[in-house]
Parts: C-alpha cells; sequence; structure tokens
C-alpha cells in the first residue's frame, strides 16, 4: 500500500509541474498586428512584442540619422545579439492627457535610450549598472525606468540600445526581447514604490518570526522550532539580498540568484522532513526528500564553480556555440533547482493532508501552513510570466504583495501545529515552569529596582551638572523657566556662562530621551565648557560651529557613518553694555515680543552633530538692538510635537505664539503655557522632554 501511495504521489508532482512549466505557452500568444502603438490611458501598460522592431549588429554609438534609416527587423535573429548588444525600435501615439511619461525597461542591466518627437531627440547615455557610481534614483530616472516629455495627440519614436548580463537572460521571452511598459511618470514612480516597498517590509517581519521562533528552540530545544527559525532567516537573506540590489545598485550576481535559491531549496526541504517527522513515520519517501537535498546541494555546489567562470566564460560569451535554455544558462538550466523543492512542497502537502483526515489535528495545520508557500510560488511566478497580468501592472503588483504578505500566515499556522503537540509536555512541565516564571518574576523585580535607583542616581548627576540661574550675575531682569525629562532623566539641557561683558545662554534638544538622552547632554555640556575656555561668547554662530566639530571628534563621527547623534539648539549671547543681543539656531527659533509684536528669528536647517561635516559650518548670526525692554522666548519642540486635544495631533507653535501674545509678564506667559499644554495633552503620554524658557533683560 505505501509504495503504491508513493506512486501516486510522484505522479500527481509530475502533473502539477507539467502544467505550472508550460501554462506560460497558452497565454503568450499574441496578435501579429505591426501599426504604431496607441496610448490610450495613461496607466502602466505592456506595450506588445509585434509593434516593436529589431536591429542587430549595430554599435551603441551610431549615429541617430544612421539609426532611423537603418535595416530595422521584425524579430531577433542572433542570439548573439544579447552578448554584444541590440537595439529596439517602437513608435508610441500619445492619446492620452498624460506629457510626462515614464519607460518601464525590465532586466536589461546596459543600455542607451534615445526619444524622438517635435520636442527634439533627448538621449539618455550607455548606462552600465554595474558602474560603482550607479545611483538607484535621479532627476529623469528610477532603476528601470526613464522619464519622457510625450505630447499628446503625437507619435514618439523611441530607441532603445539594450545589452544583457548573463544572469539575466533566463527572464527572456523567445526571441530575447524583455518587457517594455510605459504609462504616466506618477504611475512609474507609484509601482516603482510600491515594488520595493513589499521587500523593504517583509525583512522586518522575517527578521521577528526567524528570531521569535529561535528564542522557541533555545527554551523548548525542539529542532522543529530550529528549522522554521533557519527558515525564515533564510528568506530574510533574500529579501535584503533583492531590496540592496535594487535600490543601492549593488549585485550579487550569480551567488545571490541559482546558488542562493539552491541554498533556500535545502533548508525548505529540511523544515518539511523535521516537521512531518519523516524520518520515522515515512522513511521510504524520507530518503526522498535526503535525495532531494543532495540534487540541490549538487545544484549549488555547480553553480559556484561556474561563478568562477561567471560572466567571462566563453558560455556566457559565444551564445550561438552555447545557447542557453528558455529559463537558465550555463552548465545546469535553473529550472531545474526548481524541481525539488516544489516536488518536495506538493508531497508535504499530501502527507499532511492525509494524516489531518486521520484525526491529527496539529497535521491540519501542518497542511495549511505547507500550501501557503506554493500558493506563493505560483502567484508570484504567474504575476510576472503570465502575458495576462503584463497589461495590468496594478494587478500584477497587487498579486506580488499578496504573495509576499500570506508568508504572515504561515509561522502562525505551524506554530499552532507545534503548540498542539507539544501540549501534553506543557502539561507535564507547568509546575517546574510556574517555580522559574515566581522565581524571574522576583529577579526582575530586583533587576528593576536597581536600574530604577541608578536612574535616580543619573537624574541627581543630570541636575547637579545644571547652572544655577543668577539673575543679578548673568543680567537677566526675568527669567522663567520649565525643564521637565519625559523619563527620570532626559535629553533636553540648558546651560550657562559669562565673560567679560557679554553672557550666552544656551538651550539644546539631544537625540532621544531618556538614559541615552542624558548621556548625550552631559557630553554635549562638557564640550560647551571647552568652547568658552578657547572661544569669546559674543558670537554665537562661532559657538554653535564649534560645538559641532567638538562633538564630531568625540563621537568619532569620521569612522562611524551612520550614527543617531547630535542635538539641535539655539545660542543667545547678549551684552548689556552694548545694548546688543545675538542669535544663532540649529533648527530652534528664539521669539522677540516688543510692544505687543512678536517676531521670529529661525534657526538654520541643520542640526549640530549626526554626521560628518566640512567647518566651519555657517550659521546665521540674528542680531537684536536692546533699547527697549523686550521679553525672549525658546522652546524644544517637546512642547510643539505633544500629542493631545480632540483630534489627537500636536500642540503646534500657533498654540504657543497665542500664549505669548496674551501675556505680557515673562514668569505668567511660560506658566500659562504649560498649564494650556497639560490640559491640552489630557490622558495622552508625554512624547518628548519639555523646556520652555523666557527672559527679558535688565
Amino acid at each position: 500500500m505505501k509504495d503504491i501511495f508513493q506512486l501516486k504521489i510522484f505522479l500527481f508532482v509530475l502533473i502539477i509541474s507539467g502544467i505550472f512549466f508550460n501554462i506560460s505557452s497558452v497565454f503568450g500568444q499574441v496578435k501579429n498586428d505591426r501599426n504604431t502603438f496607441v496610448l490610450e490611458t495613461d496607466n502602466l501598460q505592456t506595450i506588445p512584442r509585434d509593434y516593436l522592431l529589431f536591429l542587430e549588429g549595430v554599435s551603441k554609438d551610431i549615429s541617430f540619422d544612421e539609426l532611423k534609416n537603418a535595416d530595422w527587423k521584425n524579430t531577433m535573429k542572433t542570439p548573439q545579439s544579447f552578448y554584444e548588444g541590440y537595439w529596439i525600435k517602437v513608435s508610441i501615439f500619445n492619446k492620452s492627457d498624460a506629457f510626462e511619461m515614464g519607460i518601464h525597461h525590465n532586466w536589461n542591466f546596459e543600455k542607451k535610450i534615445i526619444f524622438n518627437n517635435s520636442l527634439g531627440i533627448s538621449i539618455f547615455p550607455f548606462l552600465d549598472y554595474h558602474n560603482p557610481d550607479y545611483k538607484y534614483r535621479n532627476e529623469n530616472r528610477i532603476w528601470f525606468d526613464y522619464k519622457i516629455e510625450m505630447p499628446t495627440n503625437e507619435v514618439t519614436e523611441v530607441y532603445s540600445f539594450f545589452r544583457s548580463r548573463p544572469l539575466d537572460r533566463m527572464n527572456a521571452k523567445e526571441n530575447g526581447l524583455d518587457r517594455i511598459a510605459i504609462g504616466s511618470w506618477e504611475e512609474v514612480e507609484y509601482t516603482e514604490f510600491f515594488r520595493i516597498g513589499q521587500y523593504f517590509i517583509s525583512i522586518p517581519v522575517f527578521f521577528f518570526f526567524g528570531m521569535y521562533f529561535l528564542l522557541f528552540f533555545v527554551v523548548s530545544k525542539d529542532k522543529n522550532y530550529l528549522w522554521i527559525s533557519i527558515l525564515f532567516i533564510s528568506f530574510l537573506y533574500q529579501g535584503i539580498g533583492f531590496s540592496l540590489s535594487s535600490f543601492y545598485g549593488i549585485r550579487f550576481n550569480y551567488l545571490y540568484g541559482p546558488m542562493g535559491f539552491s541554498a533556500l531549496s535545502m533548508v525548505i526541504i529540511q523544515f518539511f522532513r523535521n516537521l512531518l517527522n519523516l524520518s520515522s513515520s515515512f522513511p521510504r519517501i524520507d530518503k526522498i526528500f535526503v535525495w532531494s537535498i543532495r540534487i540541490s546541494f549538487v545544484c549549488m555546489c555547480v553553480y559556484f564553480y561556474d561563478s568562477f567562470d561567471y560572466p567571462d566564460g566563453e558560455i556566457y560569451k559565444n551564445l550561438i556555440k552555447h545557447p542557453y535554455p528558455l529559463l537558465g544558462l550555463g552548465t545546469v538550466p535553473i529550472y531545474l533547482s526548481f524541481i525539488p523543492v516544489i516536488s518536495a512542497g506538493i508531497t508535504s502537502i499530501g502527507i499532511s493532508f492525509l494524516l489531518w483526515r486521520k484525526g491529527d489535528q496539529a497535521s491540519g495545520y501542518l497542511f495549511l501552513a505547507f500550501l501557503i508557500p506554493l500558493f506563493v510560488i505560483l502567484f508570484y511566478a504567474g504575476s510576472t510570466l503570465l502575458p495576462i497580468f503584463e497589461q495590468n501592472f496594478r494587478f500584477a503588483l497587487l498579486i506580488k504583495a499578496i504573495s509576499t504578505f500570506l508568508f504572515l500566515f504561515m509561522p502562525v499556522t505551524v506554530g499552532l501545529a507545534l503548540a498542539q503537540r507539544l501540549n501534553d509536555f506543557k502539561k507535564e512541565a507547568m509546575d517546574k515552569l510556574e517555580t522559574k516564571v515566581q522565581q524571574r518574576t522576583l529577579e526582575l523585580s530586583e533587576a528593576n529596582q536597581l536600574i530604577t535607583e541608578s536612574i535616580n542616581s543619573a537624574s541627581i548627576i543630570q541636575n547637579a551638572i545644571l547652572p544655577k540661574i543668577d539673575r543679578k550675575i548673568y543680567g537677566f531682569h526675568d527669567f522663567e523657566f520649565i525643564w521637565e525629562p519625559r523619563d527620570i532623566v532626559g535629553g533636553d539641557f540648558y546651560w550657562l556662562d559669562k565673560k567679560g561683558d557679554w553672557t550666552c545662554f544656551v538651550l539644546a534638544d539631544c537625540t532621544g530621551h531618556g538614559i541615552p538622552g542624558a548621556f548625550m547632554t552631559l557630553i554635549s555640556s562638557t564640550l560647551l565648557d571647552r568652547v568658552s575656555s578657547i572661544e569669546d561668547l559674543s558670537q554665537p554662530d562661532i559657538i554653535l560651529n564649534q560645538l559641532d566639530e567638538f562633538l564630531e571628534e568625540t563621537l568619532k563621527l569620521k569612522d562611524n557613518k551612520n550614527t543617531d547623534f547630535g542635538l539641535d539648539g539655539g545660542v543667545c549671547s547678549f551684552s548689556k553694555k552694548h545694548q546688543i543681543l545675538r542669535y544663532a539656531g540649529a533648527k530652534l527659533s528664539l521669539y522677540q515680543k516688543l510692544n505687543g509684536e512678536l517676531k521670529e528669528f529661525k534657526g538654520d536647517k541643520k542640526s549640530i552633530g549626526y554626521e560628518e561635516k566640512e567647518h566651519p559650518v555657517i550659521f546665521k548670526n540674528h542680531e537684536i538692538k536692546l533699547n527697549e525692554k523686550s521679553n525672549f522666548f525658546l522652546f524644544s519642540d517637546g512642547v510643539t510635537d505633544q500629542v493631545g486635544g480632540e483630534r489627537k495631533i500636536m500642540y503646534g507653535k500657533k498654540r504657543i505664539i497665542k500664549q505669548i501674545e496674551g501675556n505680557s509678564d515673562v514668569s505668567q506667559t511660560i506658566n500659562s503655557i504649560l498649564r494650556d499644554v497639560q490640559i491640552y495633552q489630557h490622558d495622552e503620554k508625554r512624547r518628548d522632554d519639555l523646556s520652555l524658557f523666557g527672559f527679558s533683560i535688565a
């Protein structure tokens, strides 16, 4: 009976595989009509291949006149043109309302494009995507997509020179033509954003589930969780690889493509083996799975061996002597590496279904979990290969997005299956687990107490470094401030010093809040002391520049390119003797209320720190004469960004300005703003540290 069952499974796999690899030929028939392509709508759509003309054996540097009068053919005749390069011509009549159009060229990595219409001749020079200076996006291009102005009710001629890299020839159609699509530039931008976005979204999802199941393996020592974790980490590698290659132009070439898929196939097959426990339940079928792993390993080794010859070997250059298969190239066609994993997947679906019908509830969850990847592969492949999807890019993108997010349900169903199988184990270990939980709770409580005590100590230290403000010493007539960390310690701080006739006051909002923000305040305050020792205090712009330079040096921003440490701040320097106040800001503004009128002195749109800069960094000095009594106000974004109110939106600057205009006294104004923010916040959580300062000068 087992042999008959295995035979049925084998025949089923062969039938499904045959249907899958031949279905594209059913839909691949197109109407042979060679007229100018009429663009009726601005929706992104594929230009049928019958509208295209081909020119082979001609250099990319041919003149436009020679190109226009060349002997164009209906099809490509020589496979060698893939290596040497070839031209494609298509005439497009723009009947849509869109003027800025996008041309989408897929899979070819070296190209030159010429557009000809009443606006003249537009040339996109030869672009090699292997060039280290390649950028994912510039003014007129996104990845494979080019922007061109196409007048309505007019024919635009498109001439494209293509040269394919060897690995991407597997995506060519039967005449070697790659997909060319056209639509409005807005539609093209949307499509590209949607396409890349799904991969960037999938990366954290795969990482979360990979780490989640790895944690379960550490706790339970169950190898099933280990293989699930490895599976999702493998998907993560694929997602990162594709995203990097798409966004940054980084190429994994041969190793990322077929070799990476073969490695992933081994992981998937082993995942099936462990979850179904085939070695004990179905030993004969388990041997087939083992051989599938071996076949995938051999394919991976062959691809690795071929990579040493890629892309300079004769097999990649001489396409007449070594014609490549429709879906592959090199020693082993790529579609051969699909067979083991697809066969194992279909077999696993059949086995889990039979066990579920016999009453094994866990196998029912496994049946659903195994079914998901098969649907994902079929949906994704169909949206890529079938012409029915080529005519509707949004629909194809939707199918791909659904395929990507279907993986969210796979770990859930697998988790349910394993939870069902481990139910008895959990019951037996419940007492021990409860004891451990209580012990851990006690330990966490003690640890939390220690952490809280440490933070309270840090708060004392942070408060100690903040200057004590004596109005008479520093020359203030009125001075009122509110400094409230979101947590026990915070990332806002103020600094004050006086040298000679000049008093300098600084308000800064450092990166983050809590412990990281507190550390930044300590560093920044110390650096301001250093600045004060070598610079006079009359020029706020110089103080900001010097602080930026010292902070870059302290945080080693030259060596750490991708840091997120810095601050926004404002520097006020004033002299009662000279009756002058100068202000310079890094993203913070100073407000002056004089004779009932409010004036804003805006800070520059750049921060201190975060990245290495060329010095000196120029900040604008605002100079204000102190002939009459003025009130000045300075605040961090913890005030403006606080969420509240009926609409749950940020407090904003307008509400602060209203409070300043409605109050005359500095102290009254500051306290009025604080009360209004508290009322506005209501039961919402504090989002950031809050700093609010007001002063006038005697």
